[in-house]
């Protein structure tokens, strides 16, 4: 309890992380992880009040038990107890007067004492060593724990070990993922063993097992006649075409929207959606596996997971990922080979002009551009527009990022300057959020000139889609229309140079792919542009999703 009473998430990952994690991989579990408890197992013997009781008096007040799952099956899988004969159970413990910023929490597995050898044994480990003492981390944004696994397994060198599903803890239940090092934590003597909690089930968890049972095999079997893992791995990434399609047909058939308000049966999906009931049904048992459905009864409901595909949220993407941009990308060996545009290649006409020529699809296209930008609401905490009289946002879209930045500070007038046609979409937009007295809405050709007149001047997601000559006159036309007192704010996904994994590097693919000239660039590659252009880079702001806002200033100027 006083352990885990002073650790910070920071403290604790300096406490069980091996020795020469590079100190970015560090920074970056904590940026995404909170500290949320530290957890033992204990065999009280008497009745439960007293234990209760005993609780109290040490200055922790203990919630209801909830049955384990995960924990009792590890111990009567090591043990050979049969699960029944385990009656483990969790106790979440608040530690009185707890420092919020620091562990507030004891996680206690209550394993009653039982008669017979393997009990002794049982009792006898855990008392000694502690197998089953950890520290847990809760991930803030699941979508990132495919990430987080990867810094831990690969540059901080934890081995995972074991894991599961508890579906008793919390509203969707709760992915258990854990991972071990070497060595003991001093002075206490306990394993080196870390627990990741993500919300829901995680698809992740497949992958974490297998390698956890890869590693123990690994160290009962001196030469593997197969790398079995391996070949399984490759399976699931030469598979990603299916999920993707998978993905795809349930966003085009409307299922998250459908089991959104309440689960239904395959056999009810299917008509509701117009579907052939069997092969639905086989689809949803695909969705499932992923982690995006789950199953009750006959009746499917939808995960945490599987809300992010919901109107409104990325059900254009899945659309617009599963169909114009999944038929380019099937053109990327072409493209590898020769240099051409894989786009293009594949249907026909350049990107823009396909979707000025095909309106359905370009509205699929919009849907998933503002889908994709839930992280706009954060530029307003990392740039201060307090104090700025008017911003205009370049290439600005329907007004997404703008609007934000507006309802941040009330104070700000805006401009949104895009193509006419998509000025006049946005500017309605406008009207019906009540901020067109605030924002006036301007139609023209950012490659030709931008209004003048502004404070800070956004270029969110447009240099990433131009080669560099493009990139360079569209700088040189915000420079022109700044005063030497005026900001340049770049949001971009920047590729990391010292091999943190990012999705900058799927992005710079996936541009090449679907622009002509596209590409993600290194914050070098950016300081680069920007100082032929007449600015100095004066600032880099993380945001989420491996996003970044890049602040700029005109060389020379304040």
């Amino acid at each position: 309890m006083e352990f885990t009473r002073s650790l910070s998430t920071g403290r604790l990952l300096a406490e069980i992380l091996p020795d020469g994690t590079p100190a970015h991989v560090v920074a970056e579990i904590a940026r995404h992880c909170r500290f949320v408890h530290g957890s033992v197992m204990v065999f009280p013997s008497g009745r439960p009040d007293a234990f209760f009781a005993r609780l109290a008096a040490m200055g922790l007040t203990a919630a209801s038990p909830q049955p384990s799952t995960v924990v009792r099956g590890r111990v009567a899988r090591g043990y050979g107890i049969p699960e029944e004969d385990l009656p483990v159970q969790i106790v979440h413990a608040t530690i009185t007067g707890g420092d919020p910023d620091h562990g507030g929490e004891v996680e206690i597995f209550v394993c009653p004492p039982r008669s017979g050898e393997r009990f002794e044994r049982l009792m006898d480990d855990e008392r000694r060593a502690g197998h089953e003492t950890h520290f847990a981390l809760h991930v803030s944004e699941p979508h990132l724990t495919e990430r987080l696994w990867g810094l831990l397994t690969g540059p901080a060198g934890m081995t995972p070990d074991g894991g599961g599903f508890n579906p008793h803890e919390g509203p969707a239940g709760c992915t258990v993922l854990y991972f071990r090092a070497e060595g003991l934590i001093r002075p206490q003597g306990w394993p080196r063993r870390l627990e990741l909690l993500v919300d829901g089930r995680h698809e992740l968890l497949t992958t974490h097992l297998r390698s956890a049972e890869s590693s123990r095999l690994a160290h009962t079997v001196p030469e593997p006649s197969a790398d079995e893992d391996a070949t399984r791995r490759m399976f699931e990434m030469l598979t990603g075409a299916w999920t993707t399609q998978a993905l795809c047909a349930a966003a085009e058939l409307g299922l998250p929207d459908h089991l959104g308000s309440q689960p239904a049966t395959s056999a009810e999906l299917a008509l509701l959606t117009n579907a052939d009931a069997d092969l639905l049904h086989r689809v949803l048992r695909y969705l499932a596996s992923l982690g995006v459905v789950r199953r009750d009864g006959e009746r499917w409901e939808l995960t945490r997971l599987g809300m992010t595909l919901r109107t409104g949220a990325l059900r254009d993407v899945a659309r617009l990922y599963g169909g114009i941009f999944y038929r380019s990308f099937g053109s990327l060996t072409h493209s590898v080979r020769t240099g051409e545009n894989a786009f293009e290649h594949a249907l026909g006409l350049p990107p823009f002009d396909y979707l000025n020529e095909h309106p359905e699809q370009a509205r699929v296209f919009h849907g998933a551009m503002a889908a994709g930008s839930s992280w706009f609401s954060r530029v307003p905490e990392v740039i201060d527009f307090a104090d700025v009289g008017t911003v205009v946002d370049v290439a600005g879209g329907h007004g997404d990022l703008l609007r934000h930045v507006l309802k941040a500070a009330p104070a700000t007038r805006g401009v949104l300057f895009d193509q006419p046609a998509t000025a006049d979409a946005a500017r309605e937009v406008f009207e019906k959020d009540g901020l067109l007295d605030r924002c006036e809405v301007v139609g023209g050709d950012f490659t030709e000139q931008v209004p003048r007149g502004g404070d800070i001047y956004l270029l969110s997601r447009i240099l990433h889609d131009w080669d560099d000559e493009q990139c360079l006159k569209i700088l040189a036309n915000c420079r022109r229309a700044m005063t030497e007192s005026a900001r340049l704010v770049i949001i971009e996904r920047p590729i990391p140079t010292d091999g943190t994994p990012s999705l900058a590097i799927a992005w710079d693919v996936h541009m090449a792919v679907n622009n002509i000239g596209g590409r993600e660039r290194t914050d070098e590659e950016y300081r680069r542009l920007l100082r032929a252009a007449g600015f100095d880079l004066v600032g880099i702001a993380p945001l989420a999703l491996d996003m970044a806002a890049l602040t700029a200033v005109p060389t020379g100027g304040s």
